[in-house]
């Protein structure tokens, strides 16, 4: 009778130390954002060099520059025209705002601004 109840309670012991390691992750993927899967834990990669070196993080050396303006149009009844030269340059018009499209043969057609 005590061989059966050893081999319960080393089947529960092996069971339990499989699903502790389970909880942790086992690769990068399993972790969210930018984190990475170290012995077991989702960390920040900064973490980890910092961890290493012993002094607080460093600051990043290069700053994220905004993504570029999306191309502006001129929504006409002919359609969506490239604007005009002079409507162009002018950085102060929001979408809605009046313009000038150019057809394919230069002919400037009234609209509003949009992307």
């Amino acid at each position: 009778m005590k061989f059966p109840a050893l081999l319960l309670a080393a089947s529960m012991a092996a069971g339990w130390s499989s699903l502790a390691y389970a909880a942790g992750c086992q690769y990068d993927m399993q972790c969210k954002g930018e984190r990475i899967c170290q012995q077991g834990q989702c960390v920040f990669p900064d973490a980890e060099e910092t961890a290493e070196a012993g002094g607080p993080a460093p600051l990043p050396a290069t700053k994220r520059t905004p993504a570029p303006p999306p191309a502006r149009g001129c929504c006409t009844v002919a359609g969506k025209l490239k604007l005009s030269p002079a409507a162009a340059s002018d950085t102060s018009l929001a979408s809605g705002d009046a313009c000038q499209g150019l057809t394919a043969s230069g002919k400037p057609v009234p609209g509003t601004i949009c992307n």
